[in-house]
């Protein structure tokens, strides 16, 4: 299967792409700089911004599926990238008939605050930034406004970490997390690259969390 990285710089997505490799899959990635995509000597580059109709277009020619990392770093202005580049990627993909997105959103957003600790309810909105949370529920916005033609899968990590992986996890559309709650970015690249071919959460949304 081909699959197209969006984010792939990023610690999430460039675990997306080495796990793809060695799945077996072929990987496409998008990134705004050739320089940043030197570690990618096994994929196919194309460069150009996510937000930019002409490059998402491009980059989406002999896709099969794509997977979203797109996010923003803690402490960093959240700004309008992520919304506004997944808005435009889910366009782009009607156009070219490329039905499975799977994307990274975050706890905190949509049904998964309904699963959050009390004290996390309180207390995760202060740690990671409420703008940062409205621009990752606008970016799902664009993903559920998307229609019939898509068949996406939305997974929602808590707080992610550097590590090898390899933990127990628990993945589902209603999962308990609090402030403790934590999974390596291994770990969510192995649940992201799962979706593309099992379709049980295909129009959902899924909580992805360590189990201790």
């Amino acid at each position: 299967m081909k699959i197209l990285v969006i984010g792939a710089t990023g610690g999430t997505g460039a675990q997306v792409v080495k796990q793809a490799l060695a799945r077996g899959h072929s990987v496409k990635v998008q990134v705004r700089d050739r320089v940043q995509a030197a570690q990618f000597d096994q994929a196919e580059v194309m460069v150009g911004d996510v937000r930019d109709a002409a490059a998402v277009d491009s980059a989406l020619s002999g896709v099969d599926a794509v997977v979203c990392c797109l996010g923003v770093r803690l402490g960093q202005d959240p700004g309008t990238v992520r919304s506004a580049g997944t808005a435009n990627l889910v366009a782009q993909m009607r156009r070219h008939g490329v039905r499975r997105l799977i994307a990274v959103s975050t706890v905190g957003v949509g049904s998964s605050v309904a699963d959050q600790s009390r004290i996390a309810r309180m207390m995760w909105p202060r740690m990671v930034g409420r703008p940062r949370l409205i621009e990752a529920d606008r970016a799902e916005a664009a993903i559920r406004d998307g229609g019939d033609e898509l068949a996406w899968t939305l997974v929602r990590p808590p707080r992610l970490v550097d590590g090898a992986g390899g933990a127990r996890l628990q993945v589902g559309p209603s999962v308990r997390t609090g402030m403790r709650s934590q999974l390596a970015r291994a770990d969510l690249a192995s649940v992201l690259l799962d979706q593309v071919t099992d379709e049980r959460y295909v129009g959902a949304a899924v909580t992805a969390v360590a189990t201790r």
